[in-house]
C-alpha cells in the first residue's frame, strides 16, 4: 500500500499539473502564436476535490484521509519572438489540503513545478480557418516534495519533457481544437521511482453565440499514465486512464488591433477512470482570463 501511494502520489502530480499547464483556453492547447512582440498575461485558478481512490479501476475511499483538495494558482506569461514562435513560461503556486480519518486537518502551500514551453505554428490558413503548431516544454521539480505524500506536496519531485501537436479548424459559428501529447517523465531521485510517461489527447469546440462575444466551450480531455517503476522494477499497482468532459463559457472584450481581454469558467468531470490512482477528481473548477498587448 505504501508503494501506491507514493508511485500514486506523483501520478496525482502529473495529473494536476498537466491540468493547470495545458489550460489554453481550457485544458486543450491551440495552435495560435502571438504577433511578434506582443505580449499575453494570463491568471488561472484551478479548484479539485477529491474523496475516492482508484484500485483496479475499482473506487475506494482515500487511503489517508477522509477527504483531500488542491487549489492551483496559475501565472503565465507568453511572448511572440516570431509571428510564427511564441514562448511561455508557467509559475504556479499549489495550496493542498488533507482531512485525516481521526478529523484533522494538514495544509501546505508554495511554489509547483515551474514549466517552460515553445510553441511553432507552421501551417496557418486564416481564410480557411485552419492552423497547425507544435510545442515543446520542460517542467523542471522546482516545487517541494521533500517527505510530503502526493496529496499534500506542491511539486512532483520530477524533471519531465512534453511534446504536442496542435489543430484547429473553423467551422461556422464553430472553432474545433485538438491536441496530442507525449510526456517524457524523469525519475525522482530520492525515491528512486520514474511515475511512467504519458500519452495526452484533448478535443474541443468553441462556439459563439449570436453575433456577441461569448462563447460556450465543450472539450474532451484524456491522459493514460504508463505503469511506474521503482529501482528498475516494474509496479504492479500503477498505470491510470483519464477521460474527463469539461464545459465552460468565455467573454472576450476586443480593444485596439491586436489586443484583447478574455474571461473563462468551466468545470471539469471524469467521465471514465481505469486503472490506479491515489485521489480521483470528483471535479475541477476553474476560472482565469488573460490579457493581449
Amino acid at each position: 500500500m505504501k508503494q501506491f501511494l507514493g508511485v500514486g502520489g506523483l501520478m496525482l502530480m502529473a495529473l494536476s499539473l498537466a491540468a493547470a499547464a495545458q489550460a489554453t483556453p481550457w485544458f486543450t492547447q491551440d495552435p495560435r502564436t502571438l504577433p511578434e512582440g506582443h505580449w499575453r498575461i494570463e491568471q488561472h485558478a484551478l479548484y479539485s476535490r477529491y474523496d475516492e481512490s482508484l484500485v483496479a479501476s475499482e473506487t475506494r475511499p482515500l487511503a489517508l484521509g477522509r477527504e483531500a483538495s488542491s487549489l492551483s494558482l496559475v501565472t503565465r506569461v507568453r511572448y511572440g519572438a516570431r509571428d510564427d514562435l511564441t514562448v511561455l513560461i508557467d509559475a504556479p503556486w499549489v495550496r493542498k489540503r488533507l482531512a485525516a480519518n481521526d478529523g484533522s486537518v494538514r495544509t501546505e502551500s508554495g511554489l509547483g513545478d515551474l514549466l517552460i514551453l515553445a510553441k511553432y505554428r507552421y501551417y496557418n490558413r486564416p481564410a480557411a480557418r485552419s492552423r497547425r503548431a507544435v510545442s515543446i516544454y520542460v517542467k523542471p521539480h522546482t516545487g517541494d516534495y521533500r517527505d510530503l505524500p502526493g496529496l499534500l506536496a506542491p511539486g512532483s519531485g520530477t524533471t519531465d519533457w512534453g511534446l504536442v501537436h496542435l489543430w484547429e479548424q473553423g467551422r461556422g459559428a464553430n472553432t474545433w481544437y485538438a491536441s496530442l501529447g507525449y510526456v517524457l517523465t524523469g525519475t525522482r531521485r530520492d525515491l528512486d521511482r520514474d511515475p511512467g510517461d504519458a500519452w495526452t489527447y484533448n478535443l474541443a469546440v468553441e462556439h459563439r453565440l449570436g453575433q456577441g462575444r461569448w462563447n460556450a466551450v465543450a472539450e474532451l480531455n484524456g491522459r493514460h499514465e504508463g505503469r511506474a517503476h521503482e529501482k528498475g522494477q516494474r509496479v504492479a499497482a500503477s498505470g491510470a486512464s483519464l477521460l474527463s468532459f469539461s464545459p465552460g463559457v468565455q467573454y472576450v472584450q476586443p480593444r485596439r488591433a491586436g489586443r484583447s481581454t478574455t474571461l473563462e469558467a468551466g468545470v471539469q468531470l471524469p467521465l471514465l477512470l481505469q486503472g490506479n490512482l491515489p485521489a480521483v477528481p470528483d471535479y475541477t473548477a476553474y476560472v482565469g482570463g488573460y490579457a493581449i498587448f
